[in-house]
């Protein structure tokens, strides 16, 4: 993790008496050494929980554009819709749809707005995502189909005037992707440029030579040869009229249909799509998703279109490269002439390996340098051990240099790490996330993972004592040593676990320290089951059996097993009423006063690898009501976190637990969780590592 060196020097009057003093807390990067990722001080940002509420927005601001729109995505789905009103494809109006008619000038009286779509494509990891449905799969359209049908039967396929058309939803959804992408890419879509770009094997090789830790050929080659561009923004009329509406996003949301979701994450939402619209649920699919994204207006847009100016000229593609130009420290006035009052500060960073930026990282350690009460992360992958050894290390020092200003341990209140993460989607991706969670005391979290590398390092302790005594007995009879006997080297879980330290120590650290950790997942529950397929089908099964056994027992005869339905064991049927909230999030939230999302997870990929880009704010206000508005929506209702205060923020953590450990039970029997919030725990294990 980066050092604190990004930390200002400051000076503050001491009260000699008291021997105390107030001074402000430094969460950005303010130093002349980070003059890529300036602060900016007059901002109006918002923050959307969800695709829902996310989407509508942004098609709103979309249909309002009057001189260019500029998007920068992960993957884009040009059937995705973006606002869903109907249960069946299409529910509403499509991504690619808008964007055709966007760039037409439909909404802005028939003046076309230039429409410029960047997109990461590489070859070999967009196969397995399918982050571009339409060009990465499914690029013949329904004709083409229809012609390689009729030729493997032997004929010709022969257009006419009035070809047939697709007719199921599924038909109809891949003919328009093919079709859309077909003409973007040739040209045929008016005022709308479309380029792809890729991660830089040579530029992420270079990232990775300063990260520490220790990685094997599998990781090194998934990093430096499948590194992705995972940016998501949006600006829309940076120029138009000097930058007057300007409006722009930063988020983790992806323009790909399995990203929508509304906050009320139902069991099965007819909105989110059927499975073939996306991945299915193993990967994950189309279940219920967590996300974020923060609309900016104001100085930040400076630094949002840089960043698409400078990916869009380096990207491959049609459309004439950009000749805007940007002074990170000089804004044009006109971006905060029609801001709303209060602003907000705000700090666009990112991960960039062509340019050396690794400014989310840098954030990532100033802002917990700085955590006294809470830190709260919710990250799709949890990942990045550097992260909460950095955040001890943070600690180790406050404490010191507290107690040498004449402060008692009691008097120093507890900081509480709360971190809400989903099950890795991977199994290799199992060992660093055991890693990172056993930092904070959760190793028992994932039982299956922690005992195999636990049984792994005392066969090794047992094999390394075996040694030593056979070593000791040849040199004492002045025998050669056999090295073939020497004991195996671990495997890297084992050995990153073993550098980690064992639990015991790593639990008294953390309570010496006054570090009160949890972590957490989301799930939703089937208030339908009784209704469900699943469940009518059983009981008719069930009926229909004991109807016959009856009958068979009145005739004094036994009924045949031979016709016994199979129906699912009880604890099948109740772990079917329950299904994961995906967490796609990418947000650190600390202390009611910082907090910063986008794309970027806490893994190396996003550290050092993937393209990313995040928005920080030190806003009191705006920290504040996301920390209400989030801890409110995943324990139903219940503990938002009250007034911030050391005392309501060590209450909240304590309900937290008890509310974790009584929805488990609840799961347990099948019955309704009060809120999403559960405790965390993956039963697999794994001694391939994926970082």
């Amino acid at each position: 993790m980066s050092d604190t060196n990004t930390q200002n020097k400051s000076k503050a009057p001491v009260d000699v008496c008291k021997r105390q003093t107030v001074a402000s807390a430094q969460w950005f990067l303010e130093k002349q050494a980070d003059y890529y990722a300036p602060p900016y001080e007059k901002n109006n940002l918002d923050v959307f929980i969800c695709g829902e509420d996310a989407f509508k927005q942004i098609a709103a601001d979309l249909k309002a554009a009057k001189h260019s729109v500029e998007i920068i995505c992960w993957g884009f789905d040009p059937g995705m819709e973006l606002i869903r009103n109907g249960k069946v494809w299409p529910r509403g109006d499509t991504w690619g749809g808008l964007l055709r008619d966007v760039a037409a000038g439909k909404f802005n009286n028939g003046k076309p707005v230039q429409v410029r779509l960047l997109s990461w494509y590489g070859f070999i990891g967009s196969l397995g995502s399918n982050n571009m449905p339409g060009h990465s799969s499914g690029r013949l359209n329904y004709d083409d189909k229809q012609a390689i049908k009729v030729a493997m039967q032997g004929g010709i396929y022969l257009p006419t005037e009035n070809p047939a058309q697709p007719q199921t939803p599924q038909e109809r959804r891949e003919d328009f992707n093919s079709r859309w992408y077909d003409d973007a890419f040739a040209g045929r879509l008016p005022n709308l440029s479309i380029r792809t770009r890729d991660g830089s094997s040579k530029d992420v090789h270079e990232s990775l030579k300063s990260e520490p830790g220790k990685r094997d050929l599998t990781e090194v080659l998934g990093l430096e040869k499948v590194a992705t561009d995972h940016q998501k923004t949006i600006l829309i009329d940076y120029d138009h009229e000097g930058g007057v509406h300007a409006v722009g996003y930063v988020m983790g949301l992806n323009s790909v249909t399995d990203y929508w979701d509304t906050q009320q994450h139902l069991f099965n939402d007819p909105r989110r799509g059927e499975a073939w619209e996306g991945a299915n649920d193993t990967e994950p699919g189309l279940k219920p998703y967590q996300d974020y994204a923060c609309r900016i207006r104001g100085e930040a847009l400076v630094a949002v279109s840089k960043n698409f100016t400078d990916a869009w000229n380096r990207a491959k593609g049609k459309g004439v490269n950009l000749s805007r130009t940007h002074d990170l420290k000089k804004v044009p006035p006109g971006l905060t002439q029609n801001l709303g009052t209060p602003c907000q500060r705000a700090q666009v960073v990112r991960t960039q390996p062509e340019e050396k930026d690794k400014s989310v990282k840098a954030l990532y350690a100033q802002a917990t340098s700085f955590a006294r009460n809470y830190i709260y992360i919710e990250n799709q992958y949890f990942q990045y051990t550097e992260w909460p050894k950095k955040l001890k290390e943070l600690r180790a020092e406050f404490l010191s240099c507290s107690q040498a200003a004449g402060k008692s341990p009691a008097d120093i209140p507890n900081l509480h790490v709360m971190v809400v993460i989903p099950t890795p989607e991977r199994v290799q991706m199992v060992p660093r996330t055991h890693d990172t969670v056993k930092v904070l005391g959760h190793g028992t979290s994932m039982p299956n993972q922690d005992k195999a590398v636990e049984d792994e390092l005392a066969r090794n302790r047992q094999q390394q004592a075996t040694w030593d005594a056979y070593v000791k007995r040849q040199k004492a009879s002045g025998a050669s040593i056999d090295p073939d006997l020497y004991p195996a080297p671990l495997s890297p879980a084992a050995q990153s676990a073993k550098d980690l330290g064992d639990k015991g120590s790593l639990e008294k650290s953390l309570d010496q320290m006054g570090i009160r950790a949890l972590v957490g997942s989301l799930w939703t529950f089937d208030r339908n089951w009784r209704s469900s397929k699943l469940n009518t089908e059983t009981e008719e099964k069930r009926t229909r059996w004991n109807e016959y056994a009856q009958k068979q027992q009145a005739k004094g005869e036994l009924p045949d097993p031979d016709l016994a339905p199979m129906l699912p064991l009880p604890t099948q049927s109740i772990a079917a009423r329950y299904r994961e909230i995906y967490i796609h999030s990418k947000l650190l939230l600390i202390d009611d006063s910082f907090f910063t999302l986008g794309s970027a997870n806490l893994n190396l990929r996003s550290m050092a690898v993937d393209a990313e880009i995040n928005v920080g704010s030190d806003d009191r206000a705006k920290s504040t009501d996301l920390r209400k508005r989030i801890w409110k929506l995943h324990t139903g209702g219940a503990h938002d976190g009250g007034n911030g205060s050391p005392v309501a923020i060590k209450e909240t953590f304590m309900k937290w637990q008890k509310l974790m450990d009584t929805n488990a039970i609840q799961k347990k029997r099948g019955l309704e969780p009060t809120g999403f919030l559960m405790g965390f725990q993956d039963d697999r294990t794994s001694s391939v590592r994926l970082a």
